[in-house]
């Protein structure tokens, strides 16, 4: 083994790093005692039960108009979706001291492109909540208060889901591997020269070779669906939470820009939330449709496998290969709810438009009616 280069330990520190971001937000449980277990349950418990009184308390006493009762619907939304992570998380960290078993999910590869992406979908993150921070005492009482309760629940699903991606890049690593054995097989069966490739003895000496592509084939299979069973449910929540982020935000910033005279720093701050809600989304489907393609291209190469003048041991190997990879697709799934694919983005982008357009005319209606009601 070579020792590691620069870029690599860096990367490894990278990703360490954000690992340990990741159990401060009680996204991972990562062999801590029970004691600190418990405390960091009940340190997000206390904070949570805060800030669902407070929102009860001021939703009483004000009369809120539309900007007020989405702030408030988002506030539940985010906290109650980071709340389920942290019981989720806390049940698997009690269960793993129960059975001696390790965390499923852990970073320890030094990946540049993985450390890379990490860090290109952070910086977005942190300039944000900067501008939100630094202009927090301009904005009105509600949205200030909401900006500050909501910065650890926001930043919490933003680190799952961006751990969510690195887990699922580090998958598509290893598929891609095996394309590239598969590839180098079929390079190596396809070709005429020396004759005695061609023979049947010679094709049955390379089945140990495709079982052992089978077993890769299999293993890999096996990891997207315990990166299904370790994120699905928190990747259902997140999209949905998104998708309400999206819409808001959007609807914000068309309000913004009819204000007169615009806030400058309000537009830039509600172009910062959609800029890193489509980031996101967009490399998660991205990645996931990359695994989906990166199966059926394996599934293609198999064909290539195929010999007349093989033997019908041989054959029959490769044509269950072929069936296997059929029937176990690399597909990432919200609980079996829907895949995670370029489609889907596609389909929420025409749901954002509708749901704009729906809040664009409460807007209109709200505005038009307090005349009348004066």
């Amino acid at each position: 083994m070579f020792p590691p280069t620069r870029v690599q330990v860096i990367s490894r520190v990278v990703l360490k790093i954000f690992h340990h971001i990741l159990v401060a937000f009680s996204l991972r449980f990562s062999r801590l005692s029970r004691l600190i277990l418990w405390l960091r349950f009940l340190s997000w418990s206390a904070w949570y039960t805060f800030i669902w009184t407070q929102s009860v308390i001021v939703a009483q006493s004000l009369d809120c108009n539309m900007d007020c009762i989405l702030r408030h619907m988002l506030t539940i939304f985010q906290s109650v979706s980071h709340a389920f992570i942290v019981v989720i998380t806390f049940l698997e960290g009690l269960r793993a001291q129960r059975d001696q078993t390790d965390e499923v999910v852990v970073f320890e590869d030094s990946d540049p492109w993985m450390a890379f992406t990490a860090l290109a979908m952070l910086m977005p993150i942190f300039g944000v909540e900067y501008l939100v921070c630094s202009n927090a005492p301009g904005y009105a009482n509600r949205v200030r208060f909401y900006h500050l309760r909501m910065l650890p629940s926001f930043l919490a699903l933003q680190m799952q889901i961006i751990s969510f991606i690195l887990e699922v890049m580090k998958a598509n690593i290893r598929v891609r591997q095996t394309k590239q054995q598969l590839q180098l097989l079929a390079r190596e069966l396809s070709s005429r020269w020396p004759q005695c490739k061609q023979r049947p003895e010679f094709l049955d000496q390379q089945t140990h070779r495709i079982r052992d592509l089978k077993r890769s084939y299999n293993g890999l299979h096996n990891l997207f669906d315990r990166i299904n069973g370790c994120f699905g449910g928190s990747l259902l929540i997140i999209i949905i939470v998104y998708f309400a982020l999206f819409v808001c935000n959007s609807y914000w910033l068309f309000v913004d820009l009819r204000t007169s005279p615009e806030s400058f720093y309000a537009i830039l701050l509600n172009l910062g939330f959609i800029f890193n809600v489509a980031l996101q989304m967009s490399a998660a489907c991205w990645h996931c449709q990359q695994s989906y393609n990166l199966g059926r291209q394996i599934g293609c190469l198999i064909s290539k496998l195929v010999k007349p003048q093989g033997s019908k041991r041989y054959n029959d190997l490769v044509s269950e290969f072929s069936l296997q990879t059929l029937h176990q697709r690399f597909v990432v799934t919200a609980k079996d709810f829907f895949s995670l694919n370029l489609h889907l983005l596609s389909s929420m982008f025409a749901a954002v438009v509708t749901y704009l357009v729906i809040l664009i005319q409460f807007m209109f209606a709200e505005r038009s009616s307090r005349p009348s009601a004066g």
